[in-house]
């Protein structure tokens, strides 16, 4: 049977436009995606700004490229095999909505509940360690030096001092990973909670050996 629900040669024109632009979109974010990501890992681009493209700009880019690209190209391939009609398009746009739905949800909500629930494990279980083992727990802390930031800034990673960084009130070894001293833009011998956990989950943390507290 003839398929009488096509749109006129103006709005095709206009569509195919679209999803011409939108293919190119997609695949300069996803190469853009590519690039920013391995310059980030060999140090050639500045993290904070790899990492804003990954959270905040690309996925918008590549989200909108994609269901839009996708959505036209599916309906092109239904109007030459003859089977695009108003349950077609219904039964699409349905699809590409909770596909899009269940990403933004992902992005904007999943991460931020596990990332949550990750760290009050962590609170809990070391609040059960505490009250199970009070004396080994003060006995560990009396042990380890204390360090202010001025001794703090005696360990940076240069001229043969380890790497130290203070997170949390800890010291922890990150020789291994700080190079001359820096770690991409971050300097050793600091105190960097929050730039720890702008780019780490807590539980990374744990990779590193305590050698003191920090006292600010």
């Amino acid at each position: 049977m003839q398929n009488n629900y096509c749109e006129g040669r103006g709005s095709g024109r206009l569509l195919t436009r679209i999803n011409r632009i939108s293919a190119w979109v997609l695949f300069i974010s996803m190469l853009v995606y590519f690039v920013s990501g391995y310059g980030m890992t060999k140090g050639i681009i500045d993290s904070g700004v790899a990492t804003r493209l990954h959270v905040t700009v690309l996925p918008v880019f590549v989200l909108l490229s994609f269901v839009v690209h996708s959505f036209l190209s599916i309906r092109l391939a239904f109007i030459r095999w003859k089977i695009w009609n108003r349950f077609a398009l219904a039964a699409v746009s349905i699809l590409f909505a909770a596909f899009s739905v269940s990403i933004i949800y992902v992005e904007m909500f999943y991460t931020s509940t596990q990332a949550a629930s990750a760290e009050q494990t962590a609170i809990a279980t070391q609040i059960v360690e505490q009250v199970a083992s009070p004396a080994t727990t003060i006995t560990a802390q009396t042990n380890q030096k204390v360090l202010n930031a001025a001794e703090l800034a005696k360990y940076n990673g240069k001229n043969g001092m380890p790497a130290y960084v203070a997170v949390d009130g800890l010291v922890y070894d990150m020789s291994r990973v700080f190079r001359q001293g820096t770690h991409f833009e971050h300097v050793a011998g600091t105190e960097l909670t929050n730039a720890f956990y702008s780019y780490h989950v807590k539980g990374e943390i744990s990779k590193y050996p305590v050698v003191g507290i920090y006292k600010s």
